[in-house]
């Protein structure tokens, strides 16, 4: 009989497969999956899908990055000491991919929203280890206490830059 136990590795497990299979070979087809965008002469004309493949379209160094990220995440969600740091890499990019997906009416959002759900199922999976990682970037032991001089002399010094930025740069 299959156990409890056995279930839930199953659903871990596919879950990190789907996920690590999919971002890799989405990265790997980036650099060729906004080529042949067409030339479109009015832009008030354009489909919100259409104009965002002009906009990936338009340099193949953007794209290529994305990938590269995707594939990062693809390939350190596999192992147990990265399997967090991956998660947090393709969280990032597919709350980006889901937010255009939705304001250009793109027809891939249920498939990002999908892979954002199996990645909120690895962390529930890995909930002590996520606990352990907020813990130690939110806790206060071995940080010294806050000097409000110097936080009020940085306030003023950064003011002061910025008010000059735009004209030293």
């Amino acid at each position: 009989m299959f156990k409890k136990k056995y279930l839930k590795e199953v659903i871990y497990w596919v879950s990190i497969f789907i996920i690590s299979s999919s971002m890799f070979i989405y990265g790997l087809s980036k650099p060729t999956q906004f080529e042949n965008t067409g030339n479109f002469a009015n832009i008030s004309t354009l489909s919100g899908q259409q104009l965002m493949w002009i906009f990936y379209g338009y340099s193949k160094t953007y794209p290529i990055i994305i990938g590269l990220f995707e594939i990062l995440g693809a390939l350190t969600i596999l192992f147990r000491k990265t399997r967090i740091f991956g998660c947090l890499i393709l969280t990032t990019i597919l709350i980006n991919i889901i937010i255009q997906d939705y304001i250009f009416n793109i027809v891939a959002l249920s498939s990002a929203i999908y892979y954002q759900i199996l990645i909120i199922i690895i962390l529930i999976f890995d909930y002590s280890e996520v606990k352990k990682i907020m813990k130690s970037l939110f806790s206060s032991a071995g940080k010294s206490k806050i000097n409000i001089f110097v936080i009020v002399i940085a306030l003023i010094i950064a003011l002061i830059l910025k008010f000059y930025e735009t004209k030293i740069i």
